[in-house]
């Protein structure tokens, strides 16, 4: 009831010794205002009910009188008593132990030396330095740590890296109170009442460490007054998720005490590492390539070291050594070293290439697993038919006809549309119209600049879109001035080949094709674009971005109205005259189509690059070939395609897994699923194989996905069905990220910030024996009801009031009293 609270009364009726005890309270009001209203109210009624048992009976003898009013005056007093409610409350007192969380650090950067390798002295690996995770486990398992903790607090271990674990055990609170203490008699320490294996619980295998997200998280979920504090074991390398000071501030807010213990020691470590190779993953046999080793170098300076390439060929057992490069380091921490390896490849299949780092003057590198990487290529020997068709002699079509044709693993015939017969062109073989489809699906790759498609029968156009959406093959389609509006003003007869565009072409541009283009504009990259191997001038991503920032640009580029749904955009023309609502026009596009893939130049111009240099002009041709043609280069057998999402993943990554398969038919196979093998970078298949489903979207698609759990070379290999024994091949590698190798020092300052103003402190590791003074005892006693009695609600007091009602009614009735 809102106008009343409940109170304790004064009598106990039985107490515990130590901590129960009963009381009876009554329901009465809470204000001076709430008793005189009550008292007013029950004194009317007292009074109304007195005079009106008395009137009624004043012709009755005094006895009979005192009676009647008697009666009335007990049923009234028992509604009295109702009214404020007795009840008798059993109470007993409890206690909340105070409580302690051990925060682990379990990311891959505890993996490293606790300490700084000492000055002529052999490597971490050849000496016991003792790593930090190995320190903190030390403490745990052979210090009293936890056990002087036990005397006060319950304490809870947990782990984080890039997610928050646990608690994975509860150590109890081993201390006696003090009076069963003042009457037991001496006992040994307590053991903690847990056996951890903590080597197994500790590994280091976190990918990236989230410090601050997982703490606050931790704080949230834990927090309460009896939480004395959280011990953080860690080196504070927060690399990803919020920053320390929100973790901090969440401490503060929470008013939780922060004790962080460092580990790792707090100068920079002496490391090289090979950061990165850059490299092509498919190769043609006698193409000449660069593989690209990046190299940095901390605590180092103007050491002598040794990188050298070494080649492993599929069968051979140890990799072989192919060059040295002997080094001096720079002086600057940090600063990167690109070495370059040329290498024409005179073997077919695939190549494992490593390299690593040797030398003397390593031994105080404090991470010797990022001294080597490998990467693997492919080198097959087929030469990739292009097939060259122009709508007129334009300047691209010239100087890509020209290259090609001198390439040595490029084979390409030559369909120039205004050519008479007879005319001489560079090319393996001239046509003079699209061939037929026996002819067509032997090309791997179809250049068309600025086609006359109103040359080709509406067959041949499906016979083209076939070619390219079941057949794997790779078109790239050059827009131009002449024949482009004349396919984007007749939609319904070009149909075939419009579909093959990854954009939108605008078809009403007369005004601006007519116009003269008089200012060249720069080319406006995407992220995707940047991103793209295929359109980088060279091997490193740096130099490439900056020459495409010095190319000078185009004149034109055909208007576009946006991309299609499944395209890719990689550059834009920035011309206002072009803009609509879909954006700046599209320069360069390409999409997946069905087993194959087209890509879309938006402009003729790309011949400018020869301005910069003619090498770079033949590349950007070379690898544009060698990308949309992998649909049929890289198909491994007729059956069968493996396709994956990209040849390199980080550890703990999901692989997904895409295979396009055909029957005997050359049709796409349909049943429910097919059987992959994988074997890891161990040679161990995975168990059970990979289960790839049919994908109901597309016919003659299987996928899967599985989580790589291993660095190193997978391999895959499917049986096509009813193919005797025909495979599909394939490999991918997985990586070790690098996040956790970028910072190797202790982060002090950071860890200071952290427990700074939460009544806690930074400890370097072996300042841990502080730790129990810096966390008091929080532990509480409280109240638990654990039962309320309502002493009215009883069937004697029902009875009661009927009875004394009924006497009443049965002494009115014989005196015939209304």
């Amino acid at each position: 009831m809102n106008l009343f609270s409940t109170i304790s009364n004064s009598l106990i009726l039985a107490a515990d010794e130590t901590t129960s005890f009963r009381s009876i309270e009554y329901d009465t009001p809470d204000s001076g205002w709430g008793w005189l209203l009550l008292l007013g109210c029950l004194g009317i009624i007292l009074a109304l009910s007195f005079r009106t048992v008395w009137k009624d009976s004043v012709q009755l003898p005094l006895f009979w009188r005192c009676w009647l009013t008697g009666l009335r005056l007990s049923v009234f007093a028992a509604l009295i008593v109702i009214v404020f409610n007795p009840h008798e409350r059993t109470q007993k007192m409890s206690f909340r132990p105070s409580r302690v969380a051990v925060l682990v650090d379990t990311s891959l950067s505890m993996r490293h030396p606790n300490q700084q390798v000492p000055v002529n002295t052999s490597s971490p690996a050849s000496q016991n330095v003792p790593s930090r995770m190995q320190a903190v486990e030390k403490l745990l398992a052979e210090s009293p740590l936890i056990k002087d903790l036990q005397k006060k607090h319950q304490v809870s271990v947990y782990t984080f890296d890039q997610t928050l674990t646990g608690p994975h055990h509860v150590f109890q609170k081993t201390q006696l109170s003090e009076e069963s203490t003042a009457n037991a008699t001496t006992e040994p320490d307590p053991k903690p009442q847990v056996q951890v294996d903590w080597n197994s619980l500790l590994q280091p295998q976190g990918l990236e460490t989230r410090l601050g997200e997982l703490l606050g998280q931790l704080i949230r979920e834990i927090n309460g007054s009896t939480l004395s504090g959280i011990i953080i074991a860690t080196d504070g390398a927060s690399n990803a998720g919020t920053d320390l000071l929100s973790a901090n501030e969440a401490a503060k807010d929470s008013k939780v005490r922060l004790i962080t213990l460092g580990v790792g020691s707090p100068k920079k470590p002496a490391n090289v590492q090979i950061s990165k190779i850059i490299a092509p993953t498919d190769v043609q046999f006698g193409d000449a390539f660069e593989i690209t080793a990046l190299l940095q170098a901390v605590g180092m300076p103007g050491k002598n070291i040794t990188l050298e390439l070494l080649k492993k060929i599929e069968g051979e057992a140890q990799p072989t050594l192919v060059e040295s490069r002997d080094l001096l380091l720079p002086t600057e921490d940090g600063l990167p070293i690109d070495v370059k390896f040329e290498r024409t490849p005179s073997e077919e299949g695939e190549i494992s290439y490593l390299i690593r780092v040797r030398g003397n003057q390593l031994a105080q590198d404090a991470n010797a697993m990022d001294n080597e990487l490998e990467h693997s290529v492919n080198v097959f020997s087929r030469p990739t038919r292009v097939l060259v068709i122009a709508g007129g002699p334009m300047r691209d079509y010239r100087f890509a006809r020209t290259m090609l044709y001198r390439h040595p693993s490029i084979k390409s015939d030559v369909w120039l549309q205004t050519a008479p017969p007879g005319v001489s062109q560079d090319a393996d073989k001239l046509l003079y119209e699209f061939p037929d489809r026996t002819d067509l699906f032997e090309y791997d790759v179809i250049l068309a600049f600025d086609v006359n498609w109103e040359l080709l029968s509406p067959e041949q156009m499906l016979t083209l879109n076939e070619w390219v959406a079941t057949g794997g093959g790779g078109i790239v389609l050059v827009a131009g001035d002449v024949y482009t509006p004349r396919l984007a003003q007749d939609a319904e007869r070009f149909q075939p080949i419009l579909d093959l565009y990854p954009v939108s072409i605008n078809s009403f541009v007369r005004d601006y094709l007519d116009q003269e283009a008089t200012q060249i504009r720069r080319i406006e990259w995407t992220q995707a674009g940047l991103d793209a191997g295929f359109l980088m001038l060279t091997d490193n991503p740096a130099t490439s971005r900056e020459l495409w920032e010095n190319f000078p640009g185009v004149y034109r580029c055909y208007p576009t109205n946006g991309p299609k749904a499944a395209a890719t955009v990689y550059s834009h023309f920035p011309d206002p005259k072009t803009q609509t609502e879909f954006g700046f026009s599209i320069l360069m596009a390409s999409q997946y189509y069905g087993e194959g893939r087209s890509l879309y130049l938006g402009s003729p111009e790309i011949w400018r690059l020869r301005s910069i240099e003619e090498d770079y002009y033949d590349r950007f041709w070379t690898k544009l070939i060698r990308n949309v043609g992998q649909g049929r280069t890289k198909r491994g057998t007729k059956r069968g395609t493996l396709i994956l999402e990209r040849d390199e993943y980080l550890l703990g990554q999901t692989v997904s897994v895409r295979v396009r398969l055909l029957n005997p038919e050359f049709k796409p196979l349909v049943q429910e699923s097919v059987p992959m093998e994988v074997i890891d970078p161990r040679g161990r298949p995975l168990v059970p194989n990979l289960l790839l489903m049919h994908d109901r979207n597309r016919p003659g698609e299987y996928v899967a996905s599985f989580r790589a759990s291993l660095p190193g070379k997978y391999r895959f290999e499917l049986t096509v069905p009813n193919s005797k024994g025909q495979t599909v091949e394939g490999n991918l590698t997985v990586l070790l990220p690098r996040l956790e190798d970028e910072s190797l020092s202790q982060n002090i300052k950071g860890l200071k910030e952290l427990s700074r103003d939460t009544g806690g402190a930074y400890l370097a590791i072996d300042e841990a024996k502080n730790i129990t003074s810096l966390l008091p005892d929080a532990g509480e006693e409280f109240l638990v009801d654990e039962r309320l009695k309502t002493l009215w609600d009883q069937a004697w007091v029902f009875f009661l009031l009927a009875g004394l009602l009924a006497t009443e009614w049965l002494t009115r009735k014989l005196f015939k009293l209304s």
